[in-house]
């Protein structure tokens, strides 16, 4: 199934993906709970097909879609940039493969289907991650991607980042580029709809879903925030007894003024064409 020599094809930058080696143990305490959660939603609607099939997750970071994908039944392969990242999967993967997910290093129709959460809006074309998937899952096979939707400012996440920049924070170009630049190329249904008929996918549909994560305490949303790859680096490197005062106003703040993350998830599904 997966080849001696990658195939390639033409240069597509991996956005940010970079910036998630030495991020999963802040992933795993914070972030990854919301993703377990998100994740379950993504592959709920295809999840009773999935029961003994072979599933590409492709961007999957620390395995939450392979976790669900595990409770479904399937056989899980974690494709990611981040090996940091992959060691967390644990053995919710079969087995795990360090790549590019515009360039997976996957035979053709060799998969019975293929998963991405919340990874193709990292991309500049995020139609080539799905042309990708398309190329590997064997026809008439599915083809699932959920991204984040345009959302209103949640005032959460603004009292956490304010806390975050009285301590000196930035937020790197890579951040800003993802949400100005990448993100905003499938964040509405009729854009990441777009994205699956440029990569000649069929059967399309894509839900709009408000998702509960269970993510209500100030801790857990603190930890949440204050986890993720683009701020994660910068509490680390803050002296310990800083990094403590930090999050403790952090969760005074949200505690004040924040409020339970509720985010907007859009899921295409679609299938590979016969």
């Amino acid at each position: 199934m997966v080849e001696r020599a990658p195939r390639r094809v033409a240069a597509v930058s991996a956005g940010p993906s970079s910036a998630y080696q030495g991020v999963a143990a802040a992933w795993a305490r914070g972030p990854a709970a919301l993703y377990d959660a998100l994740a379950t939603v993504a592959i709920a609607e295809v999840a009773h097909e999935l029961a003994g099939a072979t599933v590409l997750d492709v961007g999957a970071g620390t395995g939450a879609l392979c976790r669900a994908l595990r409770s479904a039944g399937a056989v899980p392969i974690a494709v990611d940039t981040s090996a940091d990242m992959l060691r967390l999967a644990g053995a919710a993967a079969a087995f795990t493969v360090v790549a590019d997910m515009c360039a997976l290093p996957i035979n053709e129709r060799s998969v019975d289907a293929a998963v991405s959460g919340f990874a193709i809006s990292h991309l500049h074309q995020p139609e080539r991650a799905l042309e990708e998937m398309r190329r590997v899952v064997r026809p008439h096979g599915r083809v699932v991607a959920a991204v984040f939707g345009e959302a209103p400012a949640s005032a959460a996440k603004d009292v956490v980042d304010t806390v975050v920049k009285d301590y000196g924070y930035q937020p790197p170009d890579w951040y800003l580029e993802l949400k100005n630049g990448t993100e905003p190329r499938s964040n509405t249904p009729a854009l990441l709809r777009h994205c699956a008929e440029s990569a000649r996918l069929d059967a399309i549909e894509v839900a709009d879903i408000s998702v509960e994560p269970g993510l209500d305490t100030p801790e857990a949303i603190t930890a949440y925030r204050t986890g993720l790859a683009h701020v994660a680096p910068f509490i680390a490197a803050l002296p310990m007894a800083q990094r403590d005062e930090l999050i403790s106003r952090a969760v005074a703040a949200v505690r004040n003024r924040g409020q339970a993350v509720r985010p907007r998830v859009l899921v295409l599904s679609s299938r590979v064409p016969a």
